[in-house]
């Protein structure tokens, strides 16, 4: 399922070749952006949770004490696979960007209800996407 969604997302970005260099030097921020929007689409909370841990495991190092080891790394093999925030963000706006997305996606994470957790989705989406422009 993953593989196809991102597939939908990137398709669409593959029309000009800057966006193909975009989307090959941000592509964990693409697949974080990816999973954003399934935890938005979840119909239960632990599914958007799952997906809040995607986000998570995609933006941070796997030595970091906040990627979660048991959920699962949609970036695995992905840049230099120590996270977006090393891998992609090369200015400080950006870094900057990618450490609200953690802190969003953090709070996502520890959502009480599935509405909640819908909020703070389509806000982290939206971070996201700035950050890929």
């Amino acid at each position: 399922m993953f593989r196809k969604v991102l597939c939908v997302a990137l398709s669409g970005m593959l029309a000009s070749p800057i966006a193909l260099a975009a989307s090959q030097q941000r592509i964990e921020t693409i697949t974080a952006q990816v999973h954003a929007g399934m935890a938005l689409a979840a119909n239960t909370l632990p599914t958007a949770r799952s997906h809040f841990h995607h986000v998570i495991n995609c933006l941070v190092d796997p030595d970091s004490k906040l990627f979660d080891k048991r959920a699962e790394n949609p970036c695995a093999g992905m840049g230099a696979e120590k996270g977006a925030l090393h891998d992609e963000a090369q200015t400080d706006a950006q870094k900057k960007d990618l450490q609200h997305a953690l802190g969003v996606a953090q709070r996502g994470l520890s959502s009480k209800t599935l509405e909640v957790a819908h909020v703070y989705a389509e806000w982290l989406s939206e971070i996201l996407k700035d950050a890929n422009t």
